[in-house]
């Protein structure tokens, strides 16, 4: 598995303990007791029409033998990479998602020649699709059975375009890059798009298929990344 650009196996020689590190995050359920009735009243989808979720913690321990002489250095690397920084995880079998959140470094334990170390990262309640609107799309790592291919980049509109997104589990509001004004319909709605970037709050893609219609003359790109729970 790789953390940031680092594979964890292959460069550092450390090896991960568990494959079951990664566990479902917590929703957040929010209920209140109603007093001289049975049950309770379930509120958690009350404020913004769905379930929220907190951030799920990813511990992963890595082992590997050393000599003892060397184990100070790897110790100090592991946390010049690592500890406390802003990293994405990526599992060797699930490469086609990363997850996003900062790692603390714990845990270190030596016996002789042999080391463990703990990679503990806060992460998004998300994991997110390697690639996003605005990356070239590959065919080698591309799943036909799963993926989804987002190729919204410099898209040229002449009149009127049509641009179909489908969603995924986080509803995201996307990105559109223009490099001139002209408007876009979402849900029968027109909203008006300026030179440079722009973000409209109500154009919220949700799970399965959105159509963006672009009216004008002018280069679009639209910076949409899916992510699954």
């Amino acid at each position: 598995m790789k953390i940031n650009d680092t594979h964890m196996l292959n460069n550092l020689g450390l090896a991960l303990s568990r494959v079951d590190c990664v566990q479902p995050p917590e929703p957040k359920i929010n209920t209140q007791d109603i007093p001289g009735a049975d049950g309770i009243l379930d509120l958690t989808e009350s404020l913004v029409g769905r379930t929220l979720y907190n951030n799920r913690i990813i511990t992963m321990e890595f082992g590997r033998g050393l000599e003892k002489s060397a184990w100070p250095t790897m110790y100090s690397r592991v946390q010049s990479l690592f500890h406390g920084k802003q990293v994405k995880v990526i599992f060797d079998d699930d490469t086609e998602y990363y997850y996003s959140g900062r790692a603390a470094v714990s845990d270190y334990t030596r016996t002789q020649m042999l080391g463990t170390l703990v990679i503990t990262v806060n992460a998004d309640p998300y994991k997110y699709e390697m690639y996003g609107g605005l990356d070239d799309w590959l065919w080698d790592p591309f799943n036909f059975q799963t993926g989804i291919i987002r190729s919204y980049k410099n898209l040229t509109v002449s009149g009127t375009r049509d641009v179909r997104i489908i969603g995924r589990d986080k509803i995201i509001v996307p990105l559109i890059i223009s490099n001139a004004s002209m408007t876009v319909t979402f849900k029968g709605k027109i909203y008006n798009i300026v030179a440079g970037n722009n973000k409209i709050y109500d154009i919220e893609i949700m799970e399965g298929d959105n159509t963006l219609t672009f009216t004008g003359n002018g280069v679009i790109s639209i910076d949409y990344r899916g992510g699954i729970l």
